[in-house]
């Protein structure tokens, strides 16, 4: 019901939905005032919104720096990979079907060849309601053992169903001065630490799969609006959304 809930108010507060409310209530409204208010906030709304650099400029805000891998240290525990990155209902059902955020278990597969840490935690259970058999984690083991990743340094947490839940198994799962290295999202790495950091785990975020380019300020970039820009709000604002859903709940 929760979570429900948080999904409702994510649709509500987006800004395709606040535009179209208001391109509608142009259309009804009776009074020419309340139309030309409308219309003009409409397209104000749309042009902010579709601008790339501005959404850009937010999303780079938003996300947390990513480091090379020679910045980063090599005595972790665990390399902890947050699953949400493929999807199991695909057909065929031999294979791995990966949506963007592939990073995550490629780029945990090359911190593990390069030493970084000698076992690799898989963590996230069904993402659906109705066939809890599709498991994502158990579609991304098998790739990180076709990658070459021996099988018995790839352990599986296939229970969770939200990042809360990624990190409490998690650390049920590991002694308590383990020390761990977490793979997820840019955009959804800070909300994945104050999970950990919640359970008084302190862990370290390996960020990837970035959507935000370095700034730039060429025309194409700020004068031509771009459907790619709304995507970039869609994220943050689901980010935000959640990180006070998961305030109100106490996971954080």
């Amino acid at each position: 019901m929760f979570f429900a809930l948080s999904k409702i108010l994510y649709t509500l507060v987006l800004p395709l939905t606040w535009i179209v409310l208001l391109v509608v209530i142009s259309i009804l409204a009776k009074q020419p005032r309340w139309k030309r208010i409308s219309r003009r906030t409409a397209i104000g709304l749309l042009l902010f919104f579709s601008n790339p650099l501005i959404a850009n400029i937010v999303m780079k805000q938003w996300e947390m720096p990513t480091r090379s891998y020679e910045e980063t240290d090599k005595d972790y525990d665990y390399i902890v990979v947050l699953s949400g990155v493929a999807n199991p209902q695909q057909e065929p059902m031999d294979r791995i079907h990966f949506n963007k955020g592939a990073d995550r278990i490629v780029h945990a597969i090359d911190l593990y060849k390069r030493g970084h840490a000698p076992k690799v935690i898989i963590t996230g259970g069904s993402g659906t309601l109705t066939d809890t058999t599709l498991i994502e984690s158990d579609k991304l083991r098998y790739f990180a053992i076709q990658s070459g990743v021996p099988a018995a340094d790839v352990i599986l947490e296939n229970k969770a169903r939200n990042t809360a839940e990624n990190a409490l198994y998690t650390v049920q799962m590991v002694d308590e001065s383990s020390k761990l290295l977490v793979v997820t999202s840019a955009f959804h790495s800070r909300r994945a630490k104050m999970c950990f950091t919640k359970l008084d785990k302190d862990v370290d975020m390996f960020p990837t799969d970035l959507y935000s380019n370095p700034i730039s300020w060429t025309p194409d970039t700020w004068l031509i609006p771009s459907i790619k820009a709304f995507q970039f709000w869609n994220i943050i604002i689901k980010e935000v959304i959640g990180v006070a859903a998961y305030k109100w709940k106490g996971y954080i």
